[in-house]
């Protein structure tokens, strides 16, 4: 029995979304640095170039509970697997993340699929 060769269809998605998406930038807190300045420990970020397509969600999803007006859906290459709580820039506005979805036939990432909130 042959199987679908999945790790392909990662790589096709990653060209896909390098031709039709946009640049953005995935940030990620590392951890915290203390601010003399205001005698705290602050967060500290590591940011990751990378490339998405971003959508608003269609008015039937927004159910004011799970997903707001204004949220946005960003589809993201599996090469870069944002997490909840990651910030992504795109487009000159900076977004958080709710929630990530992987689209993982085979549990093979192909795709991510993440909840946008500005």
């Amino acid at each position: 029995m042959t199987t679908f060769n999945y790790s392909r269809t990662a790589l096709t998605s990653a060209r896909l979304l390098v031709r039709f998406g946009a640049p953005c930038t995935l940030r990620r807190q590392s951890g915290t640095a203390y601010d003399p300045n205001t005698s705290t420990n602050v967060p500290t970020y590591t940011d990751t170039a990378a490339t998405a397509a971003v959508f608003a969600y269609p008015q039937g999803y927004v159910n004011g509970t799970d997903i707001l007006q204004g949220d946005q859906r960003a589809l993201m290459p599996p090469a870069i697997a944002p997490v909840q709580g990651d910030r992504l820039a795109w487009q000159g506005k900076e977004y958080a993340v709710i929630s990530v979805k992987p689209v993982a036939p085979a549990g093979v990432a192909v795709l991510y699929e993440a909840q946008l909130r500005g």
